[in-house]
């Protein structure tokens, strides 16, 4: 599979949005009178549920002294101060403060650097559900800092630095979570393909064929709507479209903008918890997008035998006596009804890009098929400038992954990761 040609400045998001989302350390730590000075941080941020697996180290201590790791809800206004007069190391924590647990040895050797202390943040607020900040909101601010002994240091003890933590949301739970602007797409069955004759109304052609029975394992999520103007230039600061309307579809998007949309929206989201392990944005297989259009259905369109030019955006019907549809551009999304599971414009508007490469079918049954390693990429859906035919569940079609067309845009699922 050729690997994505990203823009440099995708990367620069990328890291940007990795590093604003991380746990934050600041202020000065202390240094031992043995020479070692104490270094406070966490794996990842905690969510509001206790199960992001938090574990929050404090690492470099000196060997084998005892200690306490603190924290406090509320910085406002608050200036780190020195630990007493002397001590290289600052109080960073404003109060009121409560202990993350019973005193700890750090382990290690004595008079070496190589002591730790570790907290495990989920179960200590499992435990302890009426502790400081309980109940939590996602948004919420932790700081968190160590203490240590250190017999002939001011105070006889110390400081590491401290470490920010905020509070999310957890992670989205397969067919459970609601996620905004998503729709939850369940596990099934489907009859992928068309029996179409190659004649008017619906043109059918060899490479929807033959009919086979495809499975879906797996539970995912799929754009409510294609991903709109606003929605790609907010991300990748730019848009292309030649239809220019907010809320109207990106188009003259290619195969590897899309790509590295996905991969934004899903760093985006990933730092915000808001991503399940094993799961990422990207733009659907060909058998999660026929499977979603259908929506149960086995006729050629999810509305039926037929497609008129009040269902969908599309240029021209062989179904309808006006036959003329008077489309000229795409409109804003959601304008017509959406499918039984809610999903709007998989008939017409734009035609969207899919992850597979082109490939015939097979008459065998398959489960979770994705095609990788063609020169091409299949795009579905129909589009305003296309007809009705065209907009068919089992429609497909191909075209080179760096080609550009106003009437061909992106739809996201958030999905089960795929390795080419």
């Amino acid at each position: 599979m050729k690997r994505i040609a990203a823009p440099a400045s995708v990367f620069v998001l990328l890291a940007s949005l990795a590093q604003a989302q991380s746990p934050q350390t600041y202020c000065t730590a202390g240094t031992s009178t043995n020479g070692c000075t104490p270094s406070i941080n966490a794996n990842v941020q905690p969510d509001t549920a206790n199960t992001a697996g938090c574990v929050i180290t404090t690492t470099g201590v000196e060997g084998q002294k005892q200690g306490i790791v603190f924290y406090g809800i509320d910085n406002t206004g608050f200036t780190p101060t020195p630990w007493g007069a002397g001590s290289s190391g600052f109080r960073c924590v404003k109060s009121p403060t409560k202990r993350l647990g019973a005193p700890q040895n750090s382990g290690g050797s004595a008079g070496l650097c190589d002591g730790t202390y570790v907290i495990d943040w989920d179960a200590f607020q499992a435990a302890n559900p009426t502790a400081l900040g309980n109940p939590w909101v996602a948004g919420d601010k932790v700081f968190v800092q160590s203490w240590y002994r250190d017999p002939s240091a001011v105070k006889s003890s110390n400081l590491s630095n401290a470490v920010e933590l905020t509070l999310r949301n957890p992670a989205p739970v397969p067919c459970v979570t609601t996620i905004p602007g998503m729709v939850a797409i369940p596990a099934g069955t489907f009859d992928m393909g068309s029996d179409a004759a190659s004649g008017a109304p619906y043109f059918g052609h060899s490479s929807q064929q033959p009919v086979h029975q495809v499975t879906i394992s797996y539970c995912f999520w799929m754009g409510a709507t294609e991903v709109t103007q606003t929605e790609y230039s907010s991300l990748m600061g730019t848009n292309a479209s030649f239809f220019v309307g907010a809320s109207n579809p990106v188009e003259r998007v290619n195969w590897f903008n899309a790509q590295a949309y996905c991969a934004a929206l899903t760093a985006q989201q990933a730092a915000l918890g808001n991503v399940p392990a094993g799961y990422q944005y990207r733009v659907p297989t060909e058998a999660e997008w026929e499977y979603a259009c259908r929506a149960g259905t086995t006729a050629e369109f999810n509305v039926g035998a037929s497609l008129f030019c009040n269902q969908a955006k599309f240029g021209y019907s062989y179904h309808s006596t006006s036959s003329i549809c008077g489309s000229t551009s795409h409109v804003p999304v959601a304008s017509y009804a959406p499918n039984a599971w809610g999903l709007f414009d998989m008939h017409g508007n734009v035609s969207e890009w899919c992850f597979d490469s082109f490939a015939g079918y097979s008459a065998a049954a398959v489960t979770d098929p994705f095609v990788t390693g063609g020169a091409n990429r299949v795009i579905r859906g129909g589009a305003w400038n296309g007809n009705s035919s065209r907009c068919r569940s089992a429609y497909r079609i191909f075209i080179s992954p760096g080609g550009v067309d106003s009437g061909v845009g992106i739809r996201v699922v958030l999905a089960p990761v795929i390795v080419p």
